[in-house]
């Protein structure tokens, strides 16, 4: 869904600095996901600050909903402005975003938690308004996390069972990150430890059909890969009993089928593990791996969720 920022007297022109005459209208659109609620349902703040970093207008407090997406501030003073929208945050997130009285304060706001069942979503952009004009705004409101799936596709020809499994990713669980986005968009300084995904005790992924995947999945704040020469990657460890063995394997390089190491996991992403279980060779399954992060974009139908 998108949401749409209008400011009257806002257009786009190259002044930087505050301006004088007529106050205009901002105009907000606000895009989101298709799958999440509309802007305008449920916990939709908006906050503009000027050219100087004062927060000078809020939704709900003085802006108007005008038209489903659509936010409207009326009586804003030429200049150029920062629009920060945020939508699904909880009580104490949506406390320090509706106090913040400055761009900077916006800009640090952390979490160290959220709901699975209402993922929060921000966006942020910029909007100039002339004397008597109007402007208006398109902000894509984006997760303020990624997903990390581990999938296994049955290439054996045979249903089989799957258990014990786990994966673990190096330094790829945060404990928190920023509820605005930004070009480093990690809490730097601060060592994640590493992300985990298991099934739980021994219970199997049973019957698993041929030509058929199981899931497991985790949600999970931004984080650079660590340095490992000779750059930067992630590394991955993956195991699980099928056929009533064990198998096992350790510092797998995450890189994507280009054979390009995945250096970071963005908000709104979604890194792919896919585990291929083959025919068998001298009575050992054939395991093939295949990492991917691509947008998030869509709600995985039927995941299985521990994390």
């Amino acid at each position: 869904m998108a949401v749409t920022l209008l400011l009257p007297g806002v257009s786009c022109t190259r002044e930087e600095v505050p301006g004088t005459g007529n106050p205009g209208t901002i105009t907000i659109s606000l895009e989101t996901l298709e799958m999440e609620t509309k802007a305008g349902e449920g916990s939709l703040l908006i906050a503009v600050a000027n050219y100087s970093g004062t927060v000078v207008a809020k939704y709900p407090a003085t802006g108007e909903l005008i038209a489903e997406s659509t936010v409207e501030f009326q009586n804003i003073n030429p200049g150029t402005y920062t629009v920060y929208a945020v939508k699904d945050a909880d009580a104490a997130t949506a406390t320090a975003f509706s106090g913040a009285a400055t761009a900077s304060a916006l800009d640090a706001i952390t979490l160290s938690s959220f709901s699975e069942l209402a993922i929060p979503m921000a966006a942020k952009g910029s909007v100039s308004v002339n004397a008597g004009g109007n402007g208006q705004v398109n902000l894509a409101l984006e997760r303020v996390c990624a997903r990390v799936s581990l999938s296994f596709l049955n290439e054996t020809g045979e249903a089989i069972s799957v258990s014990n499994c786990s994966v673990t990713l190096e330094k790829m669980n945060p404990a928190g990150g920023y509820l605005i986005g930004r070009d480093a968009d990690y809490i730097s300084g601060v060592t994640p430890p590493d992300l985990v995904l298991s099934h739980p005790g021994a219970v199997a992924i049973e019957n698993l059909q041929s030509s058929d995947y199981a899931n497991l999945s985790a949600l999970v704040f931004p984080s650079k890969a660590p340095a490992h020469r000779p750059g930067y990657r992630y590394l991955c460890s993956i195991r699980f009993t099928v056929g009533g063995e064990e198998y096992e394997f350790t510092d797998l390089p995450v890189h994507d089928r280009r054979s390009a190491d995945i250096q970071a996991v963005s908000r709104n992403q979604h890194l792919m593990i896919e585990t291929r279980i083959g025919k068998k060779i001298e009575d050992k399954f054939l395991v093939s791996f295949h990492f991917e992060v691509n947008d998030w974009v869509y709600e995985e139908p039927s995941f299985v969720w521990f994390h």
